[in-house]
């Protein structure tokens, strides 16, 4: 082992290390792993072993196969992905939310709590006024018929 060997260095340096920990007691002997077994643990090496180049060719043909047939190029949008979408919550939703935070972050005695609170404000009025940007306008003889 040379000086110039950056990974031998950076091994020896941790096995060093591990040393030292179990000279004072900290790092039990039965507990200490080998470098090479803690990289290449013993059950993947024999799971790699069993698997064959064409179970392996075609997991990464499948693969490919859903990515390019994804939602993003018009395709299956399931097949990524089966787990059900959580729809995205409502303006009213979030304002509940952050009201609950508030309510529990009044009551702290922290600077963190209010940089929280100051968030939350400025994040309340992002939303309303995207909202009022959102909303079209509307004249009150829109909500009446006419006879």
């Amino acid at each position: 082992v040379t000086d110039q060997d950056p990974v031998a260095n950076a091994e020896n340096e941790v096995r060093s290390a591990l040393d030292d920990l179990q000279a004072t007691g900290v790092l039990q002997p039965k507990n200490r792993v080998d470098i090479e077994v803690l990289l290449n643990p013993p059950k993947e090496s024999q799971m790699m072993d069993g698997a064959r180049d064409e179970e392996i060719c075609q997991a990464v043909l499948v693969a490919r196969n859903a990515q390019e047939e994804g939602p993003i190029n018009g395709g299956d949008v399931d097949v990524e992905d089966d787990s059900p979408l959580e729809p995205c919550p409502t303006h009213h939703e979030v304002f509940q939310a952050a009201s609950v935070i508030n309510r529990y972050v009044e009551h702290l005695d922290d600077p963190l709590a209010r940089k929280l609170e100051a968030i939350l404000a400025s994040f309340g009025r992002q939303i309303h006024l995207e909202e009022s940007r959102s909303m079209s306008p509307t004249r009150l003889t829109d909500y009446f018929t006419c006879i």
